[in-house]
């Protein structure tokens, strides 16, 4: 069965945490933020299903993330708008995401950097307008 898209009425996660959240909507830079006040610099060891996560931000993705069935949000039809490639070896600004799962989660204003192979995968989806 599809769990997308998701149709429920908003449920804010209260607490961010959680290692697991499931259909809840949380805002990406709280989510970051309250891991950093504690010395964690990235949103890691975590798992979402049926969840709305809000930007905006970008993503900084590492090793570890598993996407399934998820809509990576408004590209507008061509995902090249979703993607940005680092210049340098460095990604300043963003959020670092490690180890996470997101099974049937929509992405809101969000948009995604990392390495060149994961960027690539993220080109072969095939979009609508």
């Amino acid at each position: 069965m599809a769990r997308l898209p998701i149709n429920r009425p908003m449920n804010i996660a209260t607490d961010l945490k959680a290692k697991t959240f499931v259909d809840q909507d949380i805002n990406l830079f709280d989510l970051y933020a309250d891991g950093a006040a504690t010395g964690v610099g990235m949103i890691s060891d975590r798992v979402f299903q049926g969840c709305r996560l809000q930007g905006p931000a970008i993503l900084l993705v590492s090793t570890g993330c598993r996407f399934d069935e998820v809509n990576f949000g408004d590209a507008g039809g061509d995902m090249r708008n979703l993607i940005l490639y680092p210049a340098g070896d460095r990604a300043l600004g963003t959020i670092p995401i490690r180890d996470c799962v997101f099974e049937g989660c929509e992405f809101y204003n969000v948009g995604y950097t990392g390495q060149r192979a994961f960027l690539d995968q993220l080109l072969t989806i095939q979009t609508r307008t």
